[in-house]
């Protein structure tokens, strides 16, 4: 087993978190990434189990409507990152996500936004990761979310590259080149099914390797920037959802290791 594969919990999320953790072991997995929503209304119990499990935790998914869009103001409160970082801290995670507004977006208030959620998260020996997604309408590209977490200039933010927002952003490899190694913080790897990209939503996710998304040339763009960190997979399939979650993780790190992800 590689301890660089995760299993973001999302992939079998209907699932119970204690079943969802036996299943990621089960499956082969040694690292799972969790979701902030499931970890915050379950409290300390939740935290007991992961830490039960015996599990490594690559990410914390995420926290949203910390940063102005639409014109309107933020609606995540300091505290409530605040629980994020701390809970993550508690679960020996050192990454939360953060996800950005879908409307329009002002990059250089974003950027004093990230700046403000990376020195909360500092106390907690915790990293931020600005996930950008392909349905936004400013922060859809790694070239714009890299604008964001450079104006920062908070030592503890980064990026984290999903392959899905990826190439239905309209992102490109190249992109990464003015992106230093040690501030990509998490790679999300899934494939998805055959669709123009303006129709690609996350139920259409599907396995790596068994769809249409050309991952070798980004993953050996990350290889080449000497990326050494979790590459996690994470699926919003509802149709892996009703299978078994074992035989959903046992083929999900089948997947992974077929693109020599090691």
């Amino acid at each position: 087993m590689s301890s660089k594969l995760s299993l973001n919990l999302a992939t079998i999320r209907p699932t119970p978190l204690e079943k969802k953790l036996r299943a990621a072991s089960t499956g082969g997995f040694r690292a799972v990434g969790l979701l902030w929503e499931e970890m915050s209304q379950q409290g300390e119990a939740a935290i007991q189990e992961v830490r039960l499990s015996g599990l490594s935790v690559s990410e914390l998914a995420g926290i949203s409507g910390w940063m102005d869009g639409d014109g309107g103001a933020r609606s995540v409160p300091p505290a409530r990152g605040e629980q994020a970082f701390e809970l993550a801290a508690n679960v020996g995670c050192e990454l939360v996500i953060a996800w950005p507004a879908l409307g329009a977006v002002d990059l250089v208030a974003a950027a004093r936004q990230f700046r403000e959620l990376c020195r909360l998260a500092r106390p907690f020996g915790v990293k931020v990761g600005l996930e950008f997604a392909g349905g936004s309408e400013r922060v859809n590209t790694l070239a714009a979310a890299w604008q964001i977490v450079e104006a920062a200039e908070a030592p503890n933010g980064g990026l984290v590259v999903d392959s899905f927002h990826f190439f239905r952003g309209g992102s490109a490899p190249g992109m990464l080149e003015p992106v230093p190694g040690s501030r990509i913080l998490l790679v999300q790897l899934s494939d998805c099914m055959e669709l123009p990209r303006h129709e690609m939503r996350d139920r259409h996710r599907i396995y790596p390797g068994q769809g249409v998304l050309p991952l070798e040339p980004l993953l050996g763009a990350l290889r080449a920037k000497g990326y050494a960190g979790y590459y996690s997979l994470e699926l919003h399939n509802e149709q892996y959802w009703r299978e078994d979650p074992v035989v959903v993780a046992r083929e999900g790190l089948r997947s992974m290791r077929r693109l020599d992800i090691r």
